[in-house]
């Protein structure tokens, strides 16, 4: 009986030996089918993430070109705006008023200077040696602080605008006697509205936006024949004016 049971056991032995390798075989063969199957979603996903990041840069790169044909017409359309606003007459006199209301807000109240809508009027006589073109030493200390004004303000100007600051020099009605600098007052006007200037650049103003003319007697303030009407008379103007700058 005990000969029967381990000839059986022995039996069963040899056939599961036999069988084994078979078994790992096939589990070899479906991790390999797993792995290979793993492998192809890694390959597909890896694709998709490829076709979206190229789909992803080409949007990008179309929305640069929308990006930069946009900014083009915008400057564009600034250009053609400043271009239009420079030689707008209404817009010239805009700036202007603009120009002497904040020049009167900076200024302090003075009876060296009044400043109109349209223009700053100096009086001569406080600020020139009399019969003189050159400014006096008290002079110059009187218009520091309208140097000041100016310069800041001229800082806040638009630079492609053709605008010009436009000093005259101007004198009262009576001929020039025994003044030996000067025979006329065109002489005398232009050498005052010259060194107006050349105080102003001085002070930091920039001078390719400054310009100097002498006009005499011939725009009279007031046209009468006392001492004060001659005083009036006897003064500076600055203006702003528009007009084609000089060459560089």
């Amino acid at each position: 009986m005990r000969a029967a049971q381990s000839r059986s056991l022995l039996f069963a032995v040899l056939v599961a030996s036999s069988m084994a390798p078979a078994f790992a075989a096939e589990a070899c063969e479906e991790l390999i089918r797993q792995s290979n199957a793993q492998l192809d979603a890694m390959r597909n996903h890896a694709a998709a993430i490829e076709e979206s990041l190229r789909e992803l840069s080409e949007s990008l790169r179309r929305a640069e070109q929308r990006n930069a044909a946009q900014t083009q017409e915008i400057e564009r359309l600034e250009a053609e705006l400043r271009a239009q606003r420079a030689v707008d007459p209404e817009e010239h006199e805009r700036q202007r008023r603009e120009f002497f209301r904040a020049l009167r807000r900076h200024l302090p109240l003075s009876t060296l200077y009044e400043v109109l809508s349209d223009r700053l009027i100096i009086a001569a006589d406080p600020v020139f040696i009399f019969g003189n073109g050159q400014i006096g030493a008290e002079g110059q200390d009187r218009l520091t602080p309208l140097a000041d004004a100016l310069r800041g303000l001229v800082a806040q100007m638009p630079p492609d605008y053709p605008w010009r600051l436009r000093i005259e020099g101007h004198s009262d009605s009576r001929p020039l006697r025994s003044n030996q600098r000067f025979s006329t007052n065109w002489e005398l006007s232009s050498a005052r509205a010259v060194n107006m200037l050349q105080f102003l650049v001085a002070q930091g103003l920039p001078e390719d936006r400054l310009s100097a003319v002498g006009l005499a007697d011939t725009e009279l303030r007031d046209p009468g024949d006392s001492g004060a009407s001659h005083r009036r008379n006897r003064r500076i103007e600055i203006h702003l004016v528009y007009g084609a700058l000089p060459p560089l």
